[in-house]
């Protein structure tokens, strides 16, 4: 391995900690508002997988959500439910893998052509 590719790895290898170091300053910083965020989630989950009936309503009772808790409470408090967010995504993931017999990456990639396909939908609505 020549220099300049030595150079590369060490620059690699100082960011990924510095990210980490953040990310666990981050953590630390948002754990008081966690079991906020975990509640405010599962209002969430609850209320748009009620309305499963009806898809295009959900993303805008998301939206909802997200722009009522930026407004009331800050970006941190948003940042914290994204957080819970995401986890419960990567859960749900691996829940649904587990019990299809998939992997996860199936399952998203099952998701992820969904979404392009519908991308390349006709729109319904007019212009």
């Amino acid at each position: 391995m020549g220099r300049t590719e030595v150079d590369n790895v060490d620059a690699e290898r100082e960011f990924r900690r510095k990210m980490l170091s953040e990310a666990h300053a981050e953590r630390d910083r948002l754990l008081p508002l966690r079991e906020e965020a975990t509640q405010t989630t599962i209002e969430l989950m609850r209320a748009s997988t009620s309305r499963t009936d009806e898809p295009d309503l959900v993303p805008y009772l998301n939206l909802t959500y997200l722009l009522t808790i930026k407004r009331v409470y800050g970006d941190d408090e948003l940042l914290a439910f994204a957080l819970s967010l995401a986890n419960w995504a990567v859960a749900s993931i691996d829940e649904i893998a587990k019990i299809t017999g998939a992997t996860t990456q199936q399952i998203i990639d099952r998701y992820e052509t969904q979404i392009m396909s519908a991308r390349e939908a006709p729109d319904d609505e007019p212009a």
